[in-house]
C-alpha cells in the first residue's frame, strides 16, 4: 500500500496541472491581496494606536473573511474545479488504456483504487490549504494582526456562527482551524470525481463534475433558504449562513466520499481489467 501510494502521490505531484492549479489560485489571491488588501493600508497611519479607533485587520480581509469584494467568491466557486483538474486525465487514464494491467500484476486492485482515492483526498487538500494560508500571509504582511471585537460590528460572525467565541478570543487559532476544515472538505468533496470515472471516458468530466454539482447544490439550497447546508457557504470562513451544524460538515466529510469510494470501488472490482 505505501509504495503505490507514494508512486501516485509523486505521479500527481509531478503533474504540470497541479502547478497551474495552484498558480491560478495564487494569482487569484496576489489580486485580492492587490485590490482588496493594499488600498486599505493609506488609513493605517491614522490609527496611530488611538484606543477609540479599530484598524483594519488582516483577520477581518483575508480572502477568507472578506465579504465586500469579489475574490472569495470566485476562488471558492473555482476551488472543486481547480483541485480536480491535476488528476482528472488519471482516473480515467489508467484504466482506459491498460495501464493498470501493469499494476494488478504486483498489487491488489483494491490497494490501487484506495491509493487513487486517498492521492485525490491529499492533493486537494493541500492545494486549498496552500491557497489560503498565502493569502492569509500575504494580508497579513500588510495589516496588523489585530484581534476583532464584536462591538464595532466589522465582523459577520455572530453568535450564530460557527465558533464564533474562538474568532473573537482567539482569531488566529479560527483561521488556521477553518482553512484546515476548508481542505479536508475540499479533498473528501473531489473523492466524487471517483465515482464520475467509471462512467465516462472524457478525461475532463470527472474533474467538472463536483465542479457543477457544487454550484447546483449552491443554487438549490439558495432558492429553498436552506444556506446552512450548502457547501459553498460552509467553507466561506466569513460564514454568510448561519445555524451551520456540525453534523452537516461530517455528512460532507464522511458520506459523501463514503458514498463516492463505494461506487468506485464496485465498479472498477467488476471491471474486465484482471
Amino acid at each position: 500500500m505505501k509504495s503505490i501510494l507514494c508512486f501516485e502521490l509523486k505521479r500527481c505531484f509531478g503533474s504540470k496541472r497541479l502547478y497551474l492549479s495552484l498558480l491560478t489560485g495564487i494569482v487569484i489571491s496576489l489580486l485580492h491581496i492587490i485590490f482588496g488588501v493594499l488600498p486599505l493600508t493609506q488609513w493605517l497611519s491614522s490609527w496611530q494606536g488611538d484606543f477609540f479607533l479599530t484598524p483594519h485587520s488582516a483577520y477581518g480581509h483575508w480572502i477568507g473573511m472578506d465579504s465586500s469584494t469579489v475574490w472569495p467568491t470566485l476562488l471558492y466557486m473555482l476551488l472543486p474545479f481547480l483541485c480536480a483538474f491535476p488528476f482528472s486525465d488519471t482516473v480515467s487514464w489508467d484504466f482506459n488504456t491498460g495501464y493498470v494491467m501493469q499494476i494488478f500484476v504486483r498489487r491488489k486492485k483494491s490497494t490501487y483504487l484506495f491509493a487513487k482515492a486517498l492521492t485525490i483526498f491529499i492533493a486537494s487538500a493541500f492545494l486549498t490549504a496552500t491557497i489560503l494560508f498565502f493569502d492569509f500571509a500575504g494580508t497579513a504582511l500588510y495589516l496588523p494582526l489585530v484581534r476583532p471585537e464584536a462591538l464595532t460590528n466589522l465582523y459577520g460572525i455572530s453568535n450564530r456562527s460557527l465558533m464564533a467565541h474562538l474568532f473573537y478570543h482567539k482569531p488566529l487559532q479560527y483561521t488556521v482551524i477553518y482553512i484546515i476544515m476548508d481542505a479536508l472538505l475540499v479533498g473528501a468533496w473531489e473523492i466524487i470525481a471517483l465515482a464520475v470515472s467509471v462512467a465516462t471516458r472524457n478525461p475532463l468530466q470527472p474533474a467538472l463534475f463536483p465542479f457543477l454539482l457544487y454550484l447546483l447544490l449552491y443554487f438549490i439550497c439558495n432558492w429553498l433558504q436552506m444556506d446552512s447546508v450548502s457547501l459553498f457557504a460552509i467553507l466561506l470562513p466569513f460564514q454568510p449562513a448561519v445555524n451551520v451544524k456540525w453534523v452537516t460538515i461530517a455528512i460532507y466529510f464522511l458520506a459523501v466520499p463514503i458514498g463516492s469510494m463505494t461506487m468506485y470501488f464496485l465498479k472498477r472490482n467488476k471491471s474486465d481489467v484482471l
